[in-house]
C-alpha cells in the first residue's frame, strides 16, 4: 500500500548499456528510500535523437512492461516519462525529411530546426500516437513534459509561434494582411493593449489546448483509466502565452483528476531564504491557479546532477518546505540522465528514508487541505492580456507582477495566500503591478470598501490611472529613478521605534527598485510610517504610509525580476515597520517577529487553526516570537521534522519558538 505521501522517483537508464545493472540498482533504491512509483524516462536529453519514431519508442517499451512487473510485485507503480515534445531546444539536431512537421518560428521570423509548431495536424497525430502506445502500458501517469508551451525554445529568440500558419490566423482574425513585424509590434505595443494583443494570447491559449486535446484524445481510446500529468514552468512566463491552466489541465485529463508536476524553482542548490522566494512566487502562484482537486507532484530536481549540484540536507529541506501546497508527494529527480545510473554513494537513500515518517504524518493531518488564511495576494491568469507595456520591445514585458508581495510578505514572516475572487470582505489584501486592471470600476471600490488594503508603487499607479486614486487618497504621483538621487534611505518618524531605536532607517539605494513619490489629498487621513531622504539628509517624499486608516502604500515597484525580489528591500527594520502598519489597519494574521526568513503558512479546519513553520535562515530560529490573532487554549500541539525543536506560550497572543535552520513544524490550535 502506498504511502500518504508518495516518493515519485524519476528512472534514467540506457537500454543495451546498462539497463540490466540499473534495474538491480533501482530495485535496491526503491527498497531503501520508499519509493511508491517509478517515472521511467524516455528518449531523454543526453540520450534524446530528436522526435524519436515508433520504432524507437519500442525500446523503452520493452524496458517499462519489464519494470513494471518487477516494481508491481513490490507494490510499487510505473509511470512513464517522455521527454519531449513541442522539444525543448534545438542542440543542433534537425527534423529528417519522414518527419515533415512544422517548425516553430519566433517574433523575428527566425525558424527552429528541430522544435516544432504545437498546432501542426501532422506532430499532433505523431505525440497522440506515442502516447497512444504508452497507454497500453499498466501506468499510474502518463507525463508531459515542461517543453509543451511557446516559449523557451532555444535558439529561438523567445520562443513561438509567428510561423506561416499562425500568422494567417492572426491575419484572419484581424481582417487584414499581416506581417510578422506589424502584428508582433501590435502586441506589444506600449499603453493601452492592441487588439493584436488579445489575437495573440487567445490563439496561443487554442494553440496549445488543440495539442493538449490531441495527446488526451488518443490516450482515452486506449486507456480511460491512466492519469495524464503536465510539467509546468513559470506561471508568469505562461502568462504571455495566454495559458489557461484550469482548461489545460481539465482537458488533459478528461474525466481523470488533473495532475500537475509544479516547478520548485532551484535546479541547484541555493540559500534557502533565496529559494523560499522564488517558491512562493513561481511555486505557490502556479498551484493557486490550478484545477482544483488537481494531484500536485512537484518537480524536485538537482541539475546537473551530483552532491556538487545540490546537497541531502537542501533536497531535504526542499521536501519540507513544499507541504504547504497540500501535495499528494514529489518527483524525485537525483541522477544524471546520460545512463550513468543511479550513485549509491550519493546517499539520498537514508535521507528519503528518514524524512519519509514526517511527511506521511503532515499528510494525514488535513491541515493543507484547510482553508488557507494569511494576506490575500490577489492576482488573475488575465494580467497579460491588460497589462501596459512601457518600451514594447520584448515578450518579456507581458509578464506580470501580481505576485510581487507573494514574495515579500513571507519573507518578512507574513502568511499569505493567493487568491483570484476580487469579490472578497473583511480581508486584507495586497495588490501589486497592474492587477487592478483586469476588474470592472465596481469590484474595486467594492474591493476598497471592504477591505483593508496594501498596494505597491505599480499598483498604486494603476489605481490612479483608472481614475479611482481617490480610493487610497492619491491626487497625484510620480516616480523617482532608483539610484537618481533623489532617495537613499527611508526613515522612520520621530516617536516611533524600531530595531530598538529612534528614527531607523532601511537603505534604498544600488539594491532596492524604483519608488514613487504620492500627493495625498487633503482630505485624506494619512499616517506617515517612513519618509524617504536623499544623501544630504533631507526629506524628499513620503515612503511607507496608511491612509483612511484601511488602504497602505509600499512605494517600491517597477521590478526587474518577476521571480525574486530587490535585495535592499529585505530588511529587519521594513520587517518590523511593515507588520506594524499591518496590525494599525487592522490586519488579523500570524505573525514571526525578529527571526529572518521564518516563514509561517497558516490554515483552518473545522476544529482547529494550524500553523507550519519553515525556517529559512541558515541559522536556528531561538525562541523567535510567534504573534497570533486568536486567544491560545491550552490543548496546543505541535509535530516537528527535528529533534530539539520547542513550542513555549508566553503571556498573551505569543509563542515562543526554537526551530533548528532548514526544518518545519506544524503547529495545532483547537479553536
Amino acid at each position: 500500500m502506498k504511502d500518504s505521501f508518495q516518493y515519485i522517483f524519476r528512472f534514467c537508464c540506457d537500454p543495451g548499456f546498462n539497463d540490466v545493472r540499473e534495474t538491480e540498482a533501482l530495485m535496491r533504491l526503491c527498497e531503501e528510500a520508499k519509493i511508491d512509483d517509478v517515472c521511467v524516462f524516455a528518449n531523454v536529453e543526453e540520450l534524446n535523437t530528436g522526435h524519436m519514431t515508433y520504432e524507437e519508442q519500442e525500446i523503452w517499451l520493452r524496458l517499462m512492461r519489464s519494470l513494471a512487473k518487477r516494481l508491481s510485485r513490490k507494490g510499487i507503480s510505473l509511470s512513464v516519462n517522455q521527454w519531449h515534445s513541442v522539444m525543448h531546444a534545438d542542440l543542433g539536431k534537425a527534423l529528417p525529411a519522414r518527419q515533415p512537421f512544422r517548425r516553430m518560428v519566433d517574433p523575428f521570423g527566425n525558424e527552429a530546426k528541430l522544435c516544432i509548431c504545437p498546432l501542426c495536424a501532422e506532430w499532433q497525430r505523431y505525440i497522440g500516437g506515442l502516447y497512444a502506445r504508452y497507454a497500453a502500458l499498466d501506468a499510474s501517469i502518463l507525463w508531459v513534459e515542461d517543453d509543451f508551451r511557446l516559449h523557451n525554445h532555444d535558439p529561438l529568440i523567445w520562443g513561438g509561434c509567428f510561423c506561416d500558419e499562425h500568422m494567417r490566423l492572426y491575419s484572419r482574425k484581424a481582417g487584414k494582411t499581416l506581417s510578422r513585424e506589424e502584428f508582433v509590434s501590435g502586441v506589444l505595443r506600449p499603453g493601452q493593449p492592441h487588439p493584436y494583443r488579445k489575437i495573440w494570447l487567445d490563439t496561443a491559449r487554442d494553440t496549445m489546448l488543440s495539442a493538449a486535446q490531441a495527446i488526451a484524445d488518443a490516450v482515452r481510446q486506449v486507456n480511460p483509466a491512466v492519469k495524464i500529468g503536465l510539467m509546468s514552468s513559470v506561471p508568469q512566463i505562461h502568462a504571455a502565452e495566454g495559458r489557461d491552466w484550469r482548461a489545460l489541465l481539465s482537458t488533459l485529463a478528461a474525466g481523470q483528476p488533473p495532475v500537475c508536476r509544479v516547478h520548485l524553482p532551484a535546479y541547484q542548490e541555493m540559500a534557502p531564504g533565496s529559494y523560499l522566494t522564488r517558491f512562493h512566487t513561481v511555486s505557490m502562484l502556479c498551484a493557486s491557479l490550478l484545477p482544483e482537486g488537481t494531484e500536485i507532484y512537484p518537480e524536485l530536481e538537482n541539475y546537473p546532477y551530483s552532491l556538487l549540484s545540490k546537497s541531502r540536507r537542501f533536497t531535504r529541506f526542499q521536501l519540507l518546505s513544499a507541504l504547504p501546497m497540500n501535495l499528494r508527494g514529489m518527483t524525485l529527480d537525483l541522477y544524471d540522465l546520460n545512463g550513468n545510473g543511479i550513485v549509491e554513494a550519493d546517499g539520498y537513500e537514508a535521507m528519503l528514508r528518514q524524512t519519509k515518517p514526517f511527511l506521511n504524518r503532515m499528510q494525514k493531518t488535513g491541515a493543507f487541505r484547510g482553508k488557507r488564511l494569511g494576506v490575500r495576494v490577489l492576482v488573475s491568469p488575465r494580467s497579460s492580456y491588460t497589462l501596459h507595456t512601457s518600451k514594447g520591445q520584448s515578450m518579456e514585458e507581458l509578464y506580470p507582477q501580481d505576485a510581487f508581495f507573494g514574495g515579500l510578505l513571507p519573507a518578512l514572516g507574513i502568511p499569505f495566500a493567493y487568491t483570484t475572487d476580487p469579490d472578497m470582505a473583511n480581508e486584507t489584501v495586497a495588490v501589486a503591478g497592474q492587477v487592478l486592471r483586469n476588474y470592472t470600476e465596481e469590484q474595486i471600490e467594492s474591493l476598497f470598501r471592504k477591505n483593508r488594503v496594501l498596494l505597491n508603487g505599480d499598483a498604486a499607479e494603476t489605481l490612479l490611472d483608472l481614475g479611482l486614486g481617490r480610493l487610497a487618497g492619491i491626487r497625484s504621483l510620480r516616480w523617482m529613478p532608483q539610484n537618481g538621487g533623489e532617495y537613499t534611505y527611508e526613515e522612520s518618524l520621530p516617536g516611533t521605534e524600531y530595531r530598538g531605536r529612534e528614527h531607523v532607517r532601511a537603505s534604498a539605494v544600488i539594491s532596492a527598485s524604483d519608488a514613487v513619490c504620492v500627493d495625498y489629498a487633503p482630505e485624506a487621513e494619512m499616517r506617515e510610517f517612513t519618509s524617504f531622504f536623499d544623501s544630504f539628509r533631507r526629506r524628499t517624499a513620503p515612503g511607507q504610509t496608511l491612509a483612511n486608516g484601511r488602504v497602505m502604500i509600499f512605494p517600491f515597484g517597477h521590478m526587474e525580476d518577476v521571480m525574486a525580489l530587490p535585495p535592499m528591500l529585505l530588511s529587519a527594520a521594513r520587517q518590523e515597520i511593515l507588520q506594524d502598519m499591518l496590525l494599525c489597519a487592522g490586519a488579523a494574521v500570524p505573525m514571526t517577529e525578529s527571526a529572518p526568513y521564518l516563514i509561517p503558512y497558516c490554515f483552518e479546519t473545522a476544529d482547529a487553526r494550524w500553523v507550519y513553520l519553515v525556517n529559512g535562515s541558515l541559522d536556528d530560529a531561538e525562541n523567535a516570537p510567534l504573534r497570533l490573532p486568536w486567544a491560545i487554549k491550552k490543548s496546543l500541539s505541535w509535530d516537528a521534522s527535528a529533534a530539539g525543536a520547542q513550542v513555549e506560550m508566553r503571556i498573551g497572543q505569543r509563542l515562543n519558538v526554537f526551530l533548528p535552520s532548514m526544518e518545519a513544524m506544524l503547529i495545532r490550535l483547537e479553536k
